[in-house]
């Protein structure tokens, strides 16, 4: 941990480190002209001091800074690298020492004795040339195993020894299974607590999910993205039930949280999903083997290594016979593993061996329980069941053998390929289709953003949630599958009012309680709606249409819109309820206008919902009139007139 480090750049060093790392002439010449005598003032209580003079640092909030700090601190970075004394973790093709995340530095070192001394005397020289400086109170030596480290031996002017440190907001602990413990727990109290204290603020559900995505998912997806292991079902289920408090303000919900957590098509608001989160940032590791970067990666050579003669980016089409073998005990590889066979159960995907399913080394395929093998086939090409088809079909040992430039003395090779292969699954390129899901991802590894792509293909069931059949039955309707899908979405087109938007996603989820629920409730003797003389059951369709003073008010409504859009507005439920448009086909710049009102409407009927014979058609004109005058002035903020009603 370094004093104050972007305030300790010596601006002499760091041009002469541009310069030795090939910037050009130009370019140098720019930074220094940023740095030439530099002048700064403090301000306190508004009073302004003189101004001096800066002779070293970097400016704080310039985007540069971290860029020119990370170049002034590479020479001490290579010079760990090369120095043979320091012992870092090795694999078969490279050795890891040193991680820098701008003023951050983490040390991998092997035998810490000779190791730790050398980098204390590099970090010494490092420093008399370039003015930079640690602070050693606020750095710690972390033993990974009990005989790596004998305090005893330890320079007392040296960074102390701990059980955990501290990297990046992180408590790392030599012990995996702490993790959890160290760093979710913490995190969910702290979520919890913040959301008891934001429960009473005047926060609509819409904001209140906006909310929790913009100030508490972002810091669960960091622990999910860094720390591969997953919390117990416990864990999530008490993050569940914390925002479900939040979104209901610590009352029984409606709308359930399973509901609230589907795309907006489908009936949801899309509230996030902590558990398909967790799965995304998982399967994102998933993307890195199956699209390997061209710059070198240690973590994917190492678990490369681990999975010996297996690709990585084979290991998503092989079944849980994987779970024998020695990779699975890499935790890292056995958590992306375990939330991709996860992902393909969700989205009703079936874990089978497919034609993107190697042939060699494949635990599914074993003959005499030996996995195949044929390292002639292999250095032809022939690496996946897909290339033992053409046209559908499966090739012919001739066909087979042309193709590949094979020896033709192999025909028991081939048979014993074929054979041990139909075992277990049929040659028919028909149920050899890898699942939509494994395609997707081949497709988007290559792509950005990719986190909320994965995030959105888990959430995306393509069902409805709303009570479908209750609204279908009562208006007599048997609409198409995209009509609902429709519907859902134009509850939030019709207007940037989230109050309204809200006023009618609760209708079509069918959320306002009626006599009739509170009969069935036990809070009423009787489910006979009070407020007028049909001596009929309260359901919904009655209280929001049916009720003589509501069947009034509507026909009040769809007259005066008739005549203020000089365009039939016909009485209809369909229109009113549910905002269907097919039978109006209104202009394309009055559909959204149209929606808009008949909510306003209905928000009328909401306010006077225990007491509708006092429904009055000003008290809608006068929200309408206030909605049109909030619209103007947005349209006006954005320069989009034709939008106002």
């Amino acid at each position: 941990m370094q004093k104050k480090a972007f305030d300790r750049v010596n601006w002499s060093f760091l041009l002469t480190v541009l310069g030795k790392f090939g910037f050009g002439e130009s370019f140098i010449q720019w930074i220094s002209t940023l740095y030439n005598k530099p002048k700064a003032s403090v301000t306190t209580n508004k009073i302004t001091s003189q101004s001096f003079t800066l002779q070293r640092g970097t400016r704080q909030g310039c985007p540069l800074s971290p860029l020119l700090f990370a170049i002034f601190v590479e020479p001490l970075a290579a010079a760990v690298r090369q120095n043979s004394v320091i012992k870092g973790i090795h694999s078969s093709i490279s050795e890891h020492k040193i991680n820098l995340y701008a003023d951050d530095i983490l040390l991998y070192l092997e035998e810490p004795q000779s190791s730790l001394e050398e980098v204390f005397n590099l970090i010494n020289s490092f420093s008399k040339l370039s003015d930079y400086s640690i602070n050693w109170t606020k750095s710690s030596i972390l033993p990974l195993t009990k005989n790596s480290w004998n305090p005893e031996h330890q320079n007392p002017q040296h960074p102390s020894t701990t059980n955990t440190i501290k990297y990046l907001g992180l408590n790392i602990s030599p012990n995996l299974n702490e993790l959890i413990k160290l760093n979710h727990d913490p995190m969910l109290d702290k979520v919890t607590e913040d959301l008891r204290r934001w429960n009473n603020l005047p926060i609509s559900l819409l904001g209140r999910i906006a909310s929790v995505k913009m100030k508490i998912l972002p810091k669960i997806n960091y622990l999910f993205s860094m720390i591969p292991l997953k919390p117990p079902k416990q864990w999530f289920q008490r993050l569940d039930s914390t925002t479900t408090k939040f979104y209901t303000r610590n009352k029984k919900p409606k709308i359930s949280l399973s509901t609230l957590q589907k795309n907006k098509d489908e009936g949801g608001l899309e509230a996030p999903n902590f558990m398909h989160y967790y799965l995304a940032n998982q399967i994102l590791y998933l993307t890195e083997w199956l699209n390997p970067k061209e710059y070198y990666n240690t973590w994917l050579e190492i678990e490369q290594l681990d999975c010996k003669h297996i690709k990585l980016s084979d290991l998503p089409f092989i079944t849980a016979t994987l779970k024998h073998h020695n990779c699975f005990k890499n935790p890292l590889i056995a958590s992306t593993l375990t939330a991709w066979w996860k992902a393909l159960d969700i989205t009703n995907s079936q874990l089978k061996t497919s034609i993107l399913s190697p042939i060699w080394h494949n635990p599914d395929f074993k003959n005499k329980k030996t996995p195949l093998y044929l390292k002639t086939w292999e250095e032809s090409g022939i690496t996946h069941l897909q290339d033992l088809f053409e046209n559908d079909k499966i090739r012919s040992y001739n066909n087979l053998t042309q193709a590949f430039d094979i020896n033709k003395s192999n025909f028991l090779q081939y048979l014993q390929v074929t054979e041990t292969i139909k075992k277990t699954t049929p040659l028919d390129l028909t149920t050899l289709q890898p699942p939509e899901l494994a395609i997707y991802m081949k497709k988007i590894s290559t792509k950005s953003k990719k986190l909320s792509k994965i995030y959105r293909a888990l959430s995306n069931t393509n069902c409805n949630y709303l009570p479908i059949a209750k609204w279908e039955a009562e208006l007599s309707i048997t609409p198409s599958t995209d009509f609902w899908a429709e519907i859902c979405c134009n509850t939030f087109k019709m207007t940037k009012n989230t109050n309204l938007q809200l006023i009618q996603y609760k209708v079509l989820h069918r959320s306002h309680i009626t006599q009739q629920k509170m009969h069935k409730m036990g809070f009423s003797a009787t489910d006979i709606c009070s407020q007028c003389t049909q001596n009929t059951a309260d359901s919904y369709l009655h209280a929001l249409w049916l009720c003589s003073p509501v069947q009034h008010f509507w026909i009040l409504i769809t007259e005066k819109l008739s005549s203020i859009l000089d365009y039939r507005i016909p009485l209809s439920p369909n229109l009113c309820l549910i905002g269907d448009l097919t039978m109006l086909q209104p202009p394309a710049n009055q559909s959204q206008s149209i929606l808009a009102a008949l909510a306003i409407a209905k928000k009328t009927i909401l306010l006077n919902w225990k007491d509708k014979k006092s429904l009055n058609i000003n008290q809608w004109q006068n929200l309408l009139t206030e909605f049109i005058s909030m619209e103007k002035m947005s349209a006006l903020r954005k320069q989009k007139k034709n939008n106002v009603l």
